[in-house]
């Protein structure tokens, strides 16, 4: 079995041949650890993948659920022309070094930040008839995973792409014997996924930097 030092080379070997992110986004990693945010961006292989997709189907609008400091907000923003990113973070600190990255790479105008809970910023969203998103990840606290994905439904239309990491969760999510809450969040939006007809999906496992891990990619009927 391969050891985890050989998964982060490989990614290492990816990122140099194939992902290629510009220097700015490899800077915003280093501000975020001299700023004390966790570890916990996804990895760039993840983030090209959004970009792509947000090419692919001409995304304009873009929905975050979690911030952190906008590494994958930039990406998102890099697959679109002229588009629009909302970003919903709880920490007014991860709020404020995204927003002064999203300045510095030139999306000030294009990235807006709701500061506060995710579920009550989703519910101002729907309330106040925002217009749907093309494209919408789910990166945050992992207990509420059903409802953001209940609520980004309902800012979705036909064929919006929903993002949504740590699926995999260190294989945690098939130990039944792991009653965590972060895990137990995950597997209830395993079982709405399992009858829900208004999408259709996959998850992806993933090795590299982060360990063991994996993204769902959702399509809205």
């Amino acid at each position: 079995m391969k050891s985890e030092a050989i998964w982060k080379d490989v990614e290492e070997y990816i990122n140099r041949k194939v992902v290629k992110q510009s220097a700015f986004q490899s800077e915003v990693l280093d501000i975020s650890e001299k700023e004390g945010l966790p570890p916990i961006n996804v990895q760039p292989p993840e983030g090209k993948l959004f970009s792509i997709i947000a090419r692919s189907i001409n995304a304009k609008r873009a929905l975050e659920i979690g911030v952190l400091g906008g590494f994958s907000g930039l990406w998102i923003l890099s697959g679109m022309e002229n588009g629009t990113l909302i970003g919903l973070e709880k920490s007014e600190k991860h709020a404020r070094i995204a927003k002064e990255n999203f300045v510095k790479a030139g999306y000030g105008n294009n990235a807006t930040i709701m500061v506060g809970d995710a579920l009550s910023s989703l519910n101002h969203l729907i309330e106040d008839k925002a217009e749907p998103f093309d494209i919408i990840l789910i990166d945050a606290d992992k207990p509420p995973y059903l409802e953001y994905f209940k609520k980004s439904i309902a800012l979705s239309h036909s064929g919006t792409i929903i993002f949504v990491d740590n699926m995999v969760w260190n294989g945690d999510i098939a130990n039944r014997n792991d009653k965590s809450e972060s895990s137990q969040g995950i597997r209830k939006l395993y079982d709405q996924l399992e009858l829900d007809e208004r999408v259709v999906g996959t998850v992806i496992q993933t090795v590299g930097t982060k360990g063991y891990d994996g993204f769902a990619v959702l399509r809205v009927s």
